[in-house]
């Protein structure tokens, strides 16, 4: 069976050149504003800005004619998951700390999630409402703060990519969703309510980068290839005229 390909580009934004603000639609920019922490606004803007040269780098296209939407499900403002106008490729972006990734699939919906290792999670007092009862006795058996810290993170991007791409996000429980061990290869068992995405959720880890774990989800009944880009190089691709 042929495979199905999924592309993830990964960035610092401190790498990202000084012209990327310039790919951004005026709403963009006001959701960008909207963020009262620099650092928060940085992220959505590159992230943001490298969807688009993401987009146009698949369709050998221009990224300023890259139209995303975004909608929430709830409330329908313009702030849930970003979709491309036409509706493909499906793409998935996600940021943490210094780490943005950008994901896109053009044979299903996708969902990325990357999460930074850093000790102030509370492993212990978020494992039940994470978890579920058979996830917790086996997670049970990892010793070791740093060991379970990671093996949490491991469980939680998955599960959290399986959920963006099915387009549910954190509105259904994670406890609904029923993985593999965090040692063993990424593999959905269950979940509640839609046995049929135990065949056609394709998880795959990913590399952030020290410090860091991430996982991309396909909706896919085929297996996935994923490659994984470095996204400074993109920018470098696409630079301005004026940059030279």
């Amino acid at each position: 069976m042929a495979s199905t390909d999924c592309r993830v580009w990964w960035i610092d934004p401190k790498d990202a050149p000084g012209w990327w603000e310039e790919l951004l639609s005026e709403p963009e920019r006001a959701r960008a504003d909207s963020f009262h922490q620099p650092a928060a606004r940085r992220r959505f803007t590159v992230a943001t800005a490298l969807l688009k040269l993401a987009v146009a780098t698949s369709a050998g296209g221009d990224p300023f004619d890259v139209e995303l939407r975004r909608r929430c499900p709830d409330c329908r403002r313009p702030h849930g998951r970003p979709e491309v106008a036409g509706g493909t490729p499906h793409v998935s972006i996600s940021h943490s700390g210094d780490r943005v990734g950008v994901a896109l699939c053009a044979d299903g919906p996708v969902g990325v999630d990357v999460e930074q290792v850093t000790p102030d999670v509370d492993v212990e007092s978020m494992l039940r409402f994470v978890l579920g009862e058979a996830e917790r006795a086996a997670f049970g058996g990892i010793r070791g703060e740093r060991a379970r810290l990671e093996a949490f993170l491991r469980c939680w991007t998955r599960k959290e990519s399986v959920l963006k791409a099915t387009g549910d996000g954190l509105r259904v429980p994670m406890t609904d969703v029923t993985l593999g061990g965090p040692h063993e290869r990424a593999r959905l068992i269950g979940f509640t309510g839609r046995p049929e995405l135990v065949g056609t959720a394709q998880i795959a880890d990913l590399r952030p980068g020290a410090g860091y774990v991430g996982a991309v989800t396909v909706l896919s009944p085929r297996p996935v290839r994923v490659w994984e880009l470095d996204g400074a190089d993109a920018f470098v691709t696409a630079a301005r005229p004026a940059d030279g």
